[in-house]
């Protein structure tokens, strides 16, 4: 994907080039793909749920249901195509329908490319823009994405609720943003240099900035979606395992800062824990954002809020890294069994608490 980023009017437009191998011994005359920043309308299924049902997010609510048309998020397909015809398409809700011009075969691939323009919701539930602890973007769940199809067919659920499901793929994401701003999130950054960021160890000079946007460039491989997160205020910072992978930290300035330098050591003997009791992390990175809402599992990241008690940032930290096994590795679908990947994550969440606090608690599950 490229991301031409305009964040003073909190849109973006995209181009995206997608190249699906078709696994299934199914031929399919038509694909579908998730547009989540349609939920966050007025009038939408995510809206009347939250409105209607007898035990609601108190986080929710009635609050998509009074946003402006300038608060609203969207996704706006310009145009789709499969090689040079130009194909037909529909959307309902979060639910986009695409028209194949050629079936696609068992075992064949085909390439879609699609330009679209997004406007970034205020956030209410994990994705969005200037949220309560003052970041400006947390960029999740936020472009149009292709659904799994699978045994069962495709997984076209309307976006209504937090957990989601993906097709496994390689992702290369440019970026093109203010200079401002530090970005963090999944992938690993190839241009360092290029955007006058230390992200990455380096020796070589960072470049001095004298263009207004400058492009950040991200590779990701083997992974089920692409999440990111911006602020022209983000201290980063990392920390290494002793197999060389790292954790990068990335935060506002702000009275929480000791929490997150406190936070480093605990982060690193979680992974080396998880590491050891239940298989190897087989990333290069993992970036732990301060992303404002909760805390939500995305590949090789999450987003998570940063106030609270120390040992409450250290617990949801850990919680939503080992995600990165229990759903980002094993590949559960979270919409469909949810009950298998939290469940499965909080166990291992326990016990990894039990070790970092050496409580030694003789059932950490009780």
């Amino acid at each position: 994907m490229d991301i031409n980023f305009f964040a003073e009017e909190n849109k973006f437009s995209g181009h995206q080039e997608l190249v699906y191998t078709n696994n299934s011994p199914d031929t399919l005359s038509k694909v579908f793909y998730h547009l989540y920043y349609n939920a966050f309308q007025p009038g939408s299924m995510m809206d009347v749920r939250s409105r209607t049902i007898e035990d609601p997010d108190s986080r929710v609510g009635d609050r998509i249901a009074g946003l402006n048309k300038d608060e609203i998020g969207y996704h706006n397909i310009k145009s789709i195509s499969q090689k040079n015809a130009v194909l037909k398409f529909k959307i309902e809700g979060t639910i986009l329908e695409v028209f194949l011009d050629k079936p696609l075969k068992p075992n064949d691939k085909t390439t879609l490319t699609m330009d679209f323009n997004s406007q970034v919701p205020v956030q209410i539930r994990r994705t969005g823009r200037h949220n309560v602890e003052g970041v400006d973007f947390s960029m999740t769940q936020w472009y149009p994405k292709l659904c799994e199809y699978d045994k069962d067919g495709w997984h076209t659920n309307p976006y209504i609720g937090r957990e989601f499901h993906g097709v496994w793929g390689d992702f290369d994401v440019k970026i093109s943003i203010d200079h401002h701003y530090v970005l963090g999130g999944t992938g690993l950054l190839q241009n360092s240099n290029e955007v006058g960021y230390g992200y990455q160890d380096t020796k070589k000079p960072l470049k001095k900035l004298t263009e207004k946007n400058i492009t950040w460039h991200f590779k990701a491989e083997k992974v089920h979606d692409f999440a990111w997160a911006a602020d022209p205020n983000f201290i980063h910072d990392t920390s290494q395992l002793n197999n060389g992978m790292v954790i990068h930290y990335l935060h506002l300035d702000d009275s929480l800062n000791e929490n997150w330098q406190n936070l480093k050591e605990y982060a690193v003997k979680s992974f080396e824990f998880v590491n050891k009791n239940f298989g190897e992390y087989p990333y290069k990175q993992y970036s732990i954002i301060q992303g404002g809402d909760g805390g939500m599992e995305y590949p090789m990241c999450t987003l998570i809020a940063a106030g609270g008690s120390f040992k409450g940032l250290v617990s949801v930290t850990v919680h939503e890294s080992i995600h990165s096994w229990f759903q980002g590795l094993l590949g559960t679908n979270e919409s469909k069994y949810e009950w298998m990947d939290e469940g499965f994550c909080t166990y291992a969440q326990y016990k990894t608490m039990d070790h970092l606090y050496n409580t030694n608690y003789m059932n950490p599950f009780i």
